[in-house]
């Protein structure tokens, strides 16, 4: 055997590449019965991630399942305990979940801790699904460690009136996260969905080590809660719900704790754009934060509403957001008012706060209707973010009912407009825009892309439109892309139909094989 397959790095290279094959168990079995010097990298590679403790706990020759529950018919021996001690030293990552898992009976719950202190004491992934609020099975003091670093915990949203006292995550649960916060000070990750409550939420706020935290708990969480994680000093990655917060009051806890999420750099929020306002409010003067995604609700709301909001972010962000994400659907099932609909679109005047954020790789817009601009504002985008690699502004429009009330389906900006993303963003990859196709530059502009542009990068452009009809020349069109992006390997055109035109492929493939020859 080579020397180099006893080196424990390569050989868990060989392990993985083996479990992306799609082998079993069975076959890394057999490889620590090869030699001696594999025995325990095997056994290591096959105990680090168990999809519960089972296997464990089926080390116990005295302890069986019977009619659904654990028993256990005598005390386990010595050599026993030792032996499920060596195994569980190995494992890393464990899974429980709630419908499946079976109930240990006390006394061997008192005995596993008696023998061997921790259950796990080298675990640090734990996740635990409890959505299902009538079988929360859990032992907590097995998924304890000092060595935990994540934690994923689903508690599920159970309806109040329909699960009753069920909606309660569970003493087990709550006694859980408590353990969590007063043992467990090197926890980086923490993910919570579901309902909660506050007794949990109260622990997470103590949880100040955290570098990543999910909170996805519906309307349980409040102002002080999020004012106190805010003053987590390490916090990098945050996603959070707001679903149902207060404005006015979640502005006060936060002016009151001070300067908030200081280290924050990957920010996922829901919310409504007011909300957002007094969150991004508190950042610090410069802050770290590079990306976001926010997300409103599907009430009906005018799109100059999220103004505030992107003011506050584009202020306090200016020098170091990289990516930036909108979703702001709307839902029509709301009778409107049709004398005085929202202002749906976005416009360039929505989005002129960003103007400051010039460091802007990805800006992707999902909104319910297209955004409304004009050759000249898509000039001004260019000019603002020159740095910009993906733009997505095109937004497929819903159908709703009677929607000429609430939106208008022709786009107003032209192909001409390309150009100036070409001429100012020489690191753009991909653009999807909304554009009346139908008002391509007559006569075309000369097909000497390589004497007169510099954008040779962009791969993708997806153009939203109206139908194409009979007036669009494929020649004309294909030519005006051509002459603003010369190297591009993708062109659809959305117009709620047929997505590919031939004739304007081709046409613009003409065009690029001409350049070669």
């Amino acid at each position: 055997m080579h020397s180099v397959l006893l080196i424990d790095e390569i050989l868990r290279a060989v392990f993985a590449q083996l479990r992306e094959g799609g082998n079993p168990n069975s076959e890394f079995a057999r490889l620590a019965t090869i030699c001696q010097a594999w025995k325990e990298p095997v056994l290591d590679y096959l105990w680090e991630t168990l999809p519960s403790t089972e296997p464990l706990l089926a080390l116990l020759p005295t302890l069986k399942r019977e009619n659904g529950a654990y028993v256990l018919s005598a005390d386990p021996s010595p050599e026993a305990l030792a032996n499920l001690s060596a195994y569980a030293s190995r494992v890393r990552s464990v899974q429980h979940h709630g419908r499946t898992a079976t109930k240990l009976p006390s006394a061997i719950l008192e005995l596993l801790a008696s023998s061997s202190g921790l259950f796990l004491p080298s675990l640090s992934t734990v996740a635990l699904n409890l959505s299902d609020p009538t079988k929360r099975t859990l032992a907590p003091q097995l998924y304890l460690s000092t060595q935990l670093r994540s934690v994923t915990i689903d508690v599920g949203f159970a309806r109040r009136a329909a699960a009753g006292t069920n909606a309660h995550p569970g003493e087990s649960v709550c006694a859980y996260v408590d353990a969590i916060s007063q043992s467990v000070p090197r926890l980086e990750s923490l993910n919570l969905r579901g309902r909660v409550g506050e007794r949990i939420l109260d622990s997470v706020a103590e949880m100040q080590n955290l570098r990543t935290l999910s909170l996805c708990v519906g309307t349980d969480l409040s102002p002080r809660i999020i004012a106190a994680i805010g003053l987590f000093p390490h916090l990098h990655d945050l996603r959070v719900q707001l679903d149902g917060m207060d404005e006015e009051a979640l502005r006060d806890a936060l002016t009151e704790a001070g300067p908030c999420f200081a280290a924050l750099k990957t920010l996922n929020i829901r919310a409504v754009p007011e909300v957002m306002a007094a969150f991004f409010g508190s950042f610090p003067k410069t802050a770290r934060l590079s990306s976001a995604r926010l997300e409103s609700d599907l009430k009906p709301r005018a799109a100059d509403s999220w103004i505030p909001a992107l003011e506050h972010l584009a202020t306090k962000a200016s020098f170091t957001l990289e990516e930036l994400s909108i979703q702001s659907l709307t839902s029509f099932c709301e009778v409107l008012d049709p004398t005085v609909p929202p202002r749906l679109h976005f416009t360039i005047a929505t989005l002129a706060p960003l103007e400051r954020a010039t460091c802007l790789r990805r800006f992707f817009l999902d909104a319910s209707v297209p955004a409304d601009m004009n050759d000249a504002d898509f000039g001004a985008l260019a000019r603002w973010w020159p740095c910009i690699e993906h733009l997505g502004l095109w937004t497929k429009p819903v159908d709703a009912f009677d929607y000429p009330t609430y939106f208008t389906m022709q786009p107003r900006a032209t192909p001409a407009s390309l150009r100036a993303f070409s001429e100012v963003c020489g690191r753009l990859r991909s653009l999807s825009v909304p554009m009346d196709i139908s008002a391509v530059p007559s006569p075309a502009q000369p097909s000497t892309p390589a004497a007169e542009g510099n954008q040779r990068v962009l791969e993708s452009i997806i153009i939203g439109c109206a139908k194409k009809g009979p007036d669009v020349d494929a020649d004309e069109l294909a030519a005006c892309l051509y002459n603003a992006f010369p190297r591009v390997k993708r062109i659809e055109f959305d117009c709620g139909e047929e997505t590919a035109w031939p004739d304007v492929a081709d046409a613009y493939a003409r065009l690029q094989a001409a350049a070669v020859l």
